[in-house]
């Protein structure tokens, strides 16, 4: 086994890089990928290997002692190794996305019953009552932003709600919009700052921390404060770190999911009218955009030992991505992947994850979704997006969104109840 890993020269090498690879490019490469060389290498970043495949990507997803998500990082040497994301990120690993077990189980047990089923139809109102004064801001002005007005802000400001952390009119934009610039800013001059915006919303968790240990309250961000491990509290760090994670899984794929879907159905007005007249459609074509779309599109791993994949010897050390996206147009799996069918059932797509990591804030996306397509199909069902204008993010490394989607409607009245934005 040694000398197959030492002599490389048989493994297929693609010329791929996520962090440079437009959204069309994206398409192309992967299905090329999927034909020929469904597990490949790329040579990008000091070299991994991705899996392009749905058979490889749900495989790889189940095995976490071989593929291993945890990342470590010295902020002195600044040594980074593992984690979720290629190119990878340094700071401290968002927990519990970027652990395993036996870390991983004790995060999740604590967190799963905050994100269940049932507990997110306890969020339902508040989200209902946030979307009506988001759309409340716009509705007599007949112009929108799909993006910054919805998309983003909608499940930012509820999973605010659901920590417990305050916000107001004054200051619920600095809680917003760094996490929607996280999303595509790396490598842009304005990337520092956005990096000084989310210190200022650990800080504002931090502060939150404090408070909570004096006056314990019920909900998941005072049970963390409170809480325990081993016997020890969680530190500051560790709480402020859950907190983080949680807001940043909720906002970015919900916003990607969103806006993509809007842009199609401006697009395609017919389908749109059918889904305002069938709302009992809504559950099936939600996951069929979830399948196309892939938001999260994809998510490192760490090769722990050696192992054999599809012919390719994969050696220890070394990073690979599961690409989600490509495994979901899979043409082995999804008959005419590449287009949207919105009665597509069943529907076996991998959109958010694979294995222990599946996104722990699935059932909260999916009510996210239905809060904001439900008022905005309601109150702006005739929106035309201003394609010209639109703009996607400039590569697939994370994401699969927009930065912007400007759109115009018919100017309707405000209903101005509850929550003033």
């Amino acid at each position: 086994m040694a000398s197959r890993l030492e002599d490389q020269a048989d493994r297929v090498v693609l010329d791929f890089d996520p962090a440079v690879c437009p959204h069309d490019r994206w398409i192309e490469k992967f299905g090329e990928a999927r034909e020929k060389c469904p597990l490949f290498f790329s040579e990008a970043h000091g070299g991994y290997w991705v899996a392009a495949s749905y058979e490889h990507a749900t495989r790889i997803s189940r095995d976490w002692v071989t593929f291993s998500s945890k990342k470590t990082w010295d902020p002195e040497t600044g040594k980074l190794e593992g984690g979720s994301v290629i190119p990878p990120f340094p700071g401290p690993p968002f927990v519990p996305v970027e652990t395993d077990p036996p870390e991983w189980k004790f995060y999740r047990h604590l967190l799963n019953p905050y994100f269940g089923p049932k507990a997110i139809e306890t969020y339902r109102a508040r989200a209902q009552e946030v979307m009506r004064a988001l759309v409340d801001r716009v509705i007599e002005s007949g112009r929108c932003d799909i993006v910054n007005d919805f998309a983003n802000p909608l499940p930012a400001l509820v999973t605010l709600d659901i920590l417990g952390i305050p916000y107001d009119q004054t200051n619920w934009r600095r809680f917003c919009d760094p996490f929607h610039k996280l999303a595509y800013g790396r490598g842009t001059h304005e990337f520092p700052q956005t990096l000084k915006e989310l210190d200022w919303i650990r800080e504002q968790l931090a502060r939150q921390v404090e408070l909570d240990r004096e006056s314990p309250r019920e909900g998941l961000f005072s049970s963390l404060c409170n809480g325990e491990v081993g016997g020890n509290p969680f530190s500051v760090s560790e709480i402020v770190g859950l907190g983080m994670m949680v807001l940043v899984g909720g906002v970015g794929t919900t916003n990607a999911l969103f806006s993509n879907t809007c842009h199609w159905l401006s697009q395609n007005p017919d389908i749109r009218r059918k889904l305002i007249d069938n709302p009992d459609m809504l559950p099936i074509a939600r996951e069929e955009f979830v399948r196309f779309y892939s938001p999260v599109t994809s998510a490192g791993r760490f090769v722990t030992q050696a192992v054999e994949v599809n012919g390719q010897m994969l050696e220890p050390g070394r990073q690979l991505m599961l690409s989600f996206s490509s495994a979901n147009r899979d043409e082995a799996v999804f008959e005419n992947a590449g287009e949207i069918d919105v009665e597509r059932f069943p529907n076996p797509h991998i959109g958010f994850g694979s294995g222990i990591h599946r996104c722990l804030g699935s059932f909260l996306a999916r009510m996210f979704f239905e809060t904001m397509f439900n008022e905005v199909m309601a109150r702006l069902p005739d929106y035309v997006v201003d394609e010209a204008r639109a703009t996607r993010y400039p590569d697939i490394s994370t994401k699969n969104g927009w930065i912007t989607i400007p759109a115009s409607f018919t100017p309707g009245p405000r209903i101005g109840e509850g929550l003033a934005l």
